[in-house]
């Protein structure tokens, strides 16, 4: 089954720290939804384990993100390949950054992605629920990810 994503997000950061906090495995672990481990296994080419909730169907996925065709701050294609206890899926995302003014960029995606197994016994609607929630959990994530480091920059804990 295929699912096709697209959208955007108005972030308060440059669009060069933007780049830095998506290749960042550290943030990423953070940020990605249900994601529990990430691990450099070679030049952008990563394992990362996910547990993830598909309806009323769950389970574990292990599997490998890879970043390739990357312009540096502009644009990366990540490709992405999973294995679990309620399916597979493969798929691939496009990132492009934007500078808008100073301190602030703009993020758009696009991604596809073909799922199989048991996850893909709920249906296609509700696997288009869950990708659209997913990733709006991604981007608030980063948001309170971005908002946290600066808050911490301007009041730094002394120890």
């Amino acid at each position: 089954m295929a699912l096709e994503m697209k959208g955007e997000c108005a972030l308060p950061v440059s669009r060069s720290e933007l780049w830095r906090l998506l290749n960042d495995p550290d943030v990423l672990e953070k940020i990605i939804p249900g994601c529990n481990s990430v691990r450099l296994v070679g030049v952008d080419h990563y394992e990362m384990g996910l547990k993830l909730q598909v309806g009323s169907v769950s389970g574990e996925y292990m599997g490998s993100v890879e970043i390739l065709d990357k312009q540096e701050p502009l644009h990366y294609l990540l490709m992405i390949e999973g294995q679990g206890s309620i399916g597979f899926m493969k798929g691939s995302a496009a990132f492009d950054l934007e500078q808008q003014g100073e301190g602030a960029s703009l993020l758009r995606y696009a991604g596809s992605a073909e799922v199989g197994g048991v996850v893909a016994g709920v249906g296609q609607r509700v696997l288009s629920g869950v990708a659209k929630f997913l990733a709006g959990r991604f981007l608030k994530a980063l948001e309170k990810h971005i908002d946290e480091s600066e808050k911490e920059a301007r009041n730094p804990t002394v120890a």
